[in-house]
């Protein structure tokens, strides 16, 4: 291939171009690549083959090369059958007789792409897998995993080095280390959390308020270039599903080793920040610590705690007066961190309601209450911390940037807003504050989600980046992510950026590495996203089955060219009421944030999808 194509199969942006060239050249120069006539790059065991030894069309299919793995439903045709791709802009896959033994019609297959065309030149495959029904809860999940190439286990390789890994800390190490074990330090998480990489713990001073935000070491049993490492820079981020999770690190090390349990020695990286009585951060150090967490703690737990009165035992008197001292930092905090410009949004997560044997029935609003609120706040302060260390050392790291809207993506908010009720002037540019401005006259109004939803549509997505912008939703001139190395990769980069910093020594990294790693793990975030999103589809698409022919109230949350997208009353999922099934669409008017009685017509659970019609 040219470097061209090589770039384009690989999804490379403009910017990271460069990297690939000089990738490509040091393959070149190791032996592993040779470059060609024509400006071909091709591996060191190829050899020229006549045009006769390729039978593919004479067009190839972007994307697709022997050996591929493609996941469809199988259709009989007559005594062969083909392969009808998930991915509609693929062609059918023809299936010889010997390949279609056992399977059913309407059954989930993965094939892999033949060599050679079938006599009528269509392409052929192999069945290497046979998932289910289509329609299967359980073979659609497992679909799901293989159609977004999710890894279901880790490599044998990685894991017999992570047998080598001493579950013991040696006395050295702790005396190498700033000890915290008995300053109350704690972790607040969510009830079915297993992997806690962050505990917090606070003081009173004479001048304000020390916080500890500990960060599990997980840079201390993952060494760079190891397997380990290998295989959690490949998956970067660890993918929640609406039942499970496909973790970056193997779960001795996410749920064991480098979680932080209660009561036992954990090794830690500890952003201490000292405040003053406004809220104001003033200063912050970063050191290697060994902590003993005090208890594991839930955000509801937390709030119920904050809000209890009379007698409690004398084990939970100290987490109670650590609480309270951290709601006292956080509202100055947050109080702070709105004059600075804070983007809040309030779009509730979806949360499955399951009957004891773990069947869904019903989805409604996640809640959140004042301990979400007051975790996110103490990570963002430590991230923050973090960044402007980094910053000031003027080494390459990663940054979590988010650049501002762009005008005219500006423009066309203010006039959907204006159709909605709402004023946003627009003069070159908007700035934080008028956006969430918007947002809170929205607050208790019916149309407060589609609101949030047009807004947070018109912002630039937040990538991770070496370049230093700014935050434009946090209002921060300077940002990263640092608190949670267990399921970021970005995070534990970070991590060994920190530690070179602290030990004075050379920089685990380059300018040109930590772009690629930027890029990917980019990448990844975005499909983790579109995963966990088509994961819930998949579960409320199920539970819908059982409301065809059921009206709801709804709320229209998006006009597309093609339909409108309704969110449900009574249950929190959404539908589409396709165009074609609307009378007059050219002339009906349908605005975000209108109320529409709507009909379940269908809910299709291989498209993951619910499937509306307008009820009057």
């Amino acid at each position: 291939m040219r470097f061209k194509e090589i770039s384009a199969r690989l999804g490379i942006s403009e910017e990271a171009k460069h990297v690939i060239k000089k990738i490509l050249k040091e393959m070149v120069s190791n032996g592993k690549l040779r470059k060609v006539q024509g400006g071909k790059y091709v591996t060191s065991e190829y050899k020229n083959k006549k045009k006769s030894d390729v039978a593919f069309p004479s067009k190839p299919i972007v994307g697709l090369m022997k050996g591929d793995r493609i996941l469809g439903k199988y259709i009989k045709t007559g005594k062969t059958g083909k392969l009808v791709p998930k991915d509609e802009k693929l062609p059918s896959l023809e299936l010889l007789p010997d390949e279609i033994k056992n399977l059913r019609n309407n059954s989930i297959i993965v094939a892999e792409l033949g060599k050679k065309l079938s006599k009528t030149r269509q392409l052929q495959g192999s069945v290497v897998d046979i998932l289910g029904k289509v329609g299967d809860m359980e073979a659609e999940k497992r679909a799901l995993l293989v159609e977004y190439d999710l890894p279901s286990a880790f490599s044998p390789k990685s894991m017999r080095e992570l047998e080598e890994v001493l579950g013991e800390i040696s006395q050295s190490e702790i005396e190498r280390r700033v000890d915290l074990r008995k300053e109350t330090i704690f972790t607040i998480d969510n009830e079915n959390a297993k992997d806690f990489d962050d505990a917090v713990g606070i003081k009173k001073t004479k001048n304000g308020y020390k916080l500890y935000v500990s960060i599990a070491d997980v840079s201390y049993y993952v060494i760079l270039g190891s397997k380990l490492d290998n295989e959690a820079f490949n998956r970067a981020t660890s993918v929640y599903l609406a039942d499970s999770v496909v973790p970056m690190l193997p779960e001795r090390l996410s749920n064991d080793l480098c979680s932080l349990v209660p009561y036992k020695d954990r090794l830690t990286k500890t952003v201490e920040i000292n405040f003053n009585f406004k809220g104001e951060m003033l200063r912050s150090k970063i050191y290697d610590s060994v902590i003993r967490s005090s208890a594991r703690t839930t955000y509801k737990y937390v709030a119920d705690t904050l809000e209890k009165r009379g007698r409690v035992s004398d084990a939970e008197k100290q987490i109670i007066t650590k609480l309270k001292l951290m709601r006292e930092l956080f509202k100055k905090v947050r109080s702070r961190r709105v004059e600075a410009g804070e983007l809040f949004f309030d779009i509730p997560e979806p949360e499955l309601v399951r009957n004891e044997r773990g069947k869904i029935v019903d989805v409604v609003k996640a809640e959140r209450n004042l301990a979400h609120e007051m975790i996110e706040e103490f990570m963002i302060a430590a991230n923050t911390a973090v960044a402007n260390f980094v910053f000031s050392s003027n080494a390459s790291s990663l940054y979590r940037i988010h650049e501002p809207p762009d005008r005219e993506v500006l423009v066309e908010l203010s006039e959907a807003l204006r159709k909605l009720g709402y004023t946003m002037s627009v003069n070159g540019s908007a700035s934080a504050f008028e956006i969430q401005e918007v947002v809170e006259k929205s607050k208790n109004k019916l149309n407060k989600v589609a609101v949030n939803m047009l807004i947070l549509r018109s912002l630039n997505k937040a990538v991770y980046s070496t370049l230093r912008h700014g935050h434009f939703g946090l209002g921060l001139e300077h940002y990263t992510h640092f608190t949670s190395p267990i399921r970021r990769y970005p995070d534990l980069i970070v991590h060994r950026i920190v530690n070179s910093l602290l030990e004075r020594k050379s920089l685990p990294y380059k300018k040109d590495s930590l772009d690629w790693i930027a890029e990917h793990s980019s990448k990844k975030e975005r499909i983790a996203t579109t995963i966990e999103r088509e994961s819930i589809n998949l579960e409320t698409a199920y539970l819908m089955k059982s409301h065809v022919n059921k009206e709801f109230e709804g709320t229209v949350i998006s006009v597309l060219p093609f339909g409108i997208f309704v969110e449900i009353e009574d249950i929190y999922v959404e539908g589409l009421i396709p165009r074609e099934s609307v009378k007059d669409w050219r002339k009906r008017w349908f605005n975000v944030g209108q109320r529409v009685r709507v009909k379940v017509v269908n809910s299709d659970i291989e498209k993951r999808r619910i499937t509306l019609n307008l009820a009057r």
